[in-house]
């Protein structure tokens, strides 16, 4: 890597951590209630009633509210959702009311759930084994994506799957890079769920660093609450990292 190239680099991870503050952020539980109110009052105004359950491993308020802002400014094409649970039941909700008209994709690794939450949405949930990778290095299960039918270009990656939390799959959603070669270029958003935590963290840093590298440009912004999710967005959804 030339020193010019390093360079960009080093001023860009400082341009991030000065407007957004350090890419591995703390959560804001206080503001929890806040994230609620907006999204009942934006999803009542299109007819979808809360009846979400953001608790737990679920998506909490500020992801949700992310998905509604976010579709409602902008019409895209194709989504696609890694970890089904509450966002995909708000997406097919958006989808009934009209919101949303493009393709949906949802991605799974346990069948019992995915099967589950298949049969309340319109969409097909693909369910996925995991399977074992060596990633630099980084050792974990992640979707195995040679068997997903997955579209040629996406311009929103929802990023919340395979489960993180434990210790010996902390860094499985890594498995999610090989899908940015599928952004589309014209533009596009990625939302990284649960991005307060270490795998999570180190993965942000890994799509900033490869959208460095590919030399697409972006906007990043972070969202906290009872979560922290990390945005970034290029092209004609770059308005999507002021939300």
């Amino acid at each position: 890597m030339s020193k010019l190239k390093q360079a960009v680099i080093a001023l860009t991870r400082k341009y991030l951590s000065y407007f957004g503050g350090a890419l591995r952020g703390t959560t804001r539980p206080e503001l929890e209630a806040v994230y609620q109110h907006i999204f009942t009052r934006d999803a009542a105004r299109i007819g979808i009633h809360d009846e979400f359950y953001p608790i737990g491993a679920a998506a909490n308020y500020s992801f949700l509210y992310l998905i509604l802002r976010a579709t409602r400014s902008f019409q895209f094409r194709s989504i696609l959702e890694l970890g089904a649970g509450q966002t995909t039941l708000l997406l097919n909700a958006l989808r009934a009311t009209g919101v949303v008209s493009g393709e949906i994709n949802t991605i799974e690794h346990d069948t019992l759930w995915g099967n589950s939450v298949g049969k309340l949405v319109t969409h097909k949930v693909q369910c996925l084994p995991l399977v074992e990778r060596t990633d630099g290095p980084y050792r974990y299960k992640g979707y195995d994506l040679r068997a997903a039918a997955i579209p040629d270009l996406i311009d929103l990656l929802l990023i919340d799957g395979p489960v993180a939390w434990q210790k010996d799959c902390r860094y499985s959603r890594h498995g999610a890079l090989p899908l940015l070669d599928r952004l589309d270029r014209e533009g596009f958003v990625i939302v990284v769920d649960d991005a307060e935590r270490e795998g999570e963290s180190a993965l942000v840093e890994r799509i900033r660093d490869w959208l460095l590298h590919e030399k697409i440009s972006f906007q990043y912004t972070r969202v906290s609450a009872a979560k922290c999710q990390s945005v970034f967005a290029s092209g004609k959804f770059s308005e999507v990292a002021f939300y």
